[in-house]
């Protein structure tokens, strides 16, 4: 079960390393159980669900008035590769550890990405918000997500080059496969959405 204390701590961690301050990483307790406790923060990330959800039904051309679970096929698709996107880069990230010899550092390292993508997910639902809202065009919107993109690779450097303690380069390559993930994942969320 996760603490209020933990919680707070976590997200004030989460927090300093969006700011790049390394010391975020000591907000976080690090032990097997908060490892698998990092994994419920993909609840804090539900307005950015809610926010996809409704993109997609702009997109589609149907009304938001019906509802945005008024489709349950696509709200199921969404939450499952929401799901797998959320543990594919941890996933990824076992075999780059071992390969660099950093495994002592994996669950430090995972902890600390659960929590920051609350933040990430949040950066980047943000264009889509505007676009929902009538405050951007699909154009801009994307433009602004390439933006914003560029805050979360910043988010995700500073972390792999924090918590693994690895050369910036290195960890810009983690951070570009990260965010190649995503996009990957996001491409996929828009192709099922076309196809329903």
């Amino acid at each position: 079960m996760l603490s209020a204390d933990e919680f707070g701590r976590s997200l004030s961690g989460a927090v300093q390393l969006l700011n790049r301050d390394e010391e975020g990483l000591r907000r976080f307790p690090v032990s097997i159980e908060a490892f698998w406790r990092s994994f419920g923060a993909v609840v804090l990330t539900a307005p950015a669900f809610v926010t996809a959800l409704a993109a997609d039904r702009l997109r589609l051309g149907l009304p938001l008035e019906e509802g945005l679970f008024s489709d349950p096929t696509h709200v199921t698709a969404r939450l499952a590769l929401a799901g797998v996107a959320w543990i594919a880069f941890p996933i990824l990230m076992i075999a780059v550890v071992r390969w660099l010899g950093l495994g002592h550092c994996y669950v430090r390292f995972v902890i600390a990405y659960n929590w920051s993508a609350v933040f990430a997910s949040a950066i980047l639902a943000f264009p889509t918000a505007m676009y929902v809202t009538g405050l951007a065009s699909s154009a801009l919107s994307t433009l602004f997500v390439v933006a914003f993109g560029v805050v979360v690779f910043r988010l995700r450097w500073f972390l792999a080059k924090a918590a693994l303690g690895v050369s910036g380069g290195l960890a810009a390559m983690i951070a570009t496969a990260d965010l190649a993930l995503y996009g990957m994942f996001a491409a996929l969320a828009s192709a099922t959405v076309a196809a329903a």
